[in-house]
């Protein structure tokens, strides 16, 4: 059996070129990698050095040798890291979402029916989500598509209507409804964080000018004392009351506008996920 430091050793070897310097870089003693060196052509039955007056060099067998001691490296710190995530995602739930509006109504939701789990969330975009679903750094995600695949749990959540939120006295403070055209060119107040959001708006309204700001009741305050529009939604209007004070609001009728959100999670923690995704 190859122990993990001899690994260790050989991949230190075939970065750093000699045995000096491979010992440099796991602060060890040069006679320590030496040692390590002849130990695992024993192991192996194999020469895996030319040696030289005064150095080794790797042949194209230790070549090899060092080629799989990198990829077992890397898949014991894969492993590794995999297994605390998972111990981590049985007392800890993040749900990760490609948007902030979702977020607001299923935290309290999530909180409710999953007692003793500590909750936290966070808006990304979809790559990462995938990518962070995978390796158990969230524990859930919100897509605004579905994720037909055996490996997931896919369960359709609600919608959300994008809106123009204006003062009383803004020209487009009677429109029913308004389209990103209509808005075209115009300054807003945005949330920085809006995700997919972001996006949108700025390929639909591609004049626009949009002062981002980092906190989100701070959009609120801002808006009310301002005459600049800024965008709401459904969800947060009711979430947030306040929003509606002083303020209309106007949903936009381009398709893009309104999207359908969808929680997923790995197939494998729907025991764990039960309580909540049978309350919703």
């Amino acid at each position: 059996m190859i122990e993990i430091y001899l690994l260790e050793h050989l991949r230190a070897f075939y970065e750093c070129g000699t045995l000096s310097a491979a010992a440099e870089q796991l602060h060890i003693a040069q006679p320590s990698v030496s040692r390590s060196m002849q130990k695992l052509e024993d192991i192996l039955e194999v020469t895996l050095f030319e040696r030289q007056k005064n150095r080794i060099i790797l042949n194209e067998t230790g070549k090899l040798a060092a080629e799989y001691a990198k990829r077992i490296l890397e898949d014991e710190e894969e492993m590794k890291a995999h297994i605390k995530a998972y111990d981590r995602s049985l007392n800890t739930l993040t749900i990760g979402s490609s948007a902030p509006g979702p977020l607001m109504e299923l935290l309290p939701t999530a909180t409710a029916n999953l007692s003793g789990m500590t909750l936290s969330s966070a808006v990304d975009t979809e790559e990462n989500l995938l990518k962070g679903l995978w390796n158990l750094d969230y524990g859930m995600i919100i897509l605004t598509k579905p994720l037909p695949d055996e490996d997931f749990i896919c369960k359709e959540y609600r919608s959300e209507q994008l809106m123009l939120s204006v003062p009383p006295f803004h020209p487009a403070a009677s429109y029913k409804k308004i389209t990103f055209a209509d808005m075209d060119g115009q300054n807003f107040i945005m949330y920085a964080h809006v995700g997919f959001w972001e996006d949108v708006v700025r390929e639909k309204i591609p004049h626009g000018k949009f002062f981002k700001q980092e906190d989100m009741d701070a959009v609120g305050e801002l808006a009310n004392s301002s005459d600049l529009p800024s965008f709401s939604s459904d969800i947060t209007l009711r979430m947030i009351p306040s929003r509606r004070n002083n303020r209309i609001n106007i949903p936009f009728s381009d398709p893009e506008s309104r999207v359908t959100y969808y929680l997923i999670a790995l197939t494998k923690t729907e025991k764990l996920l039960q309580p909540l995704l049978k309350d919703l």
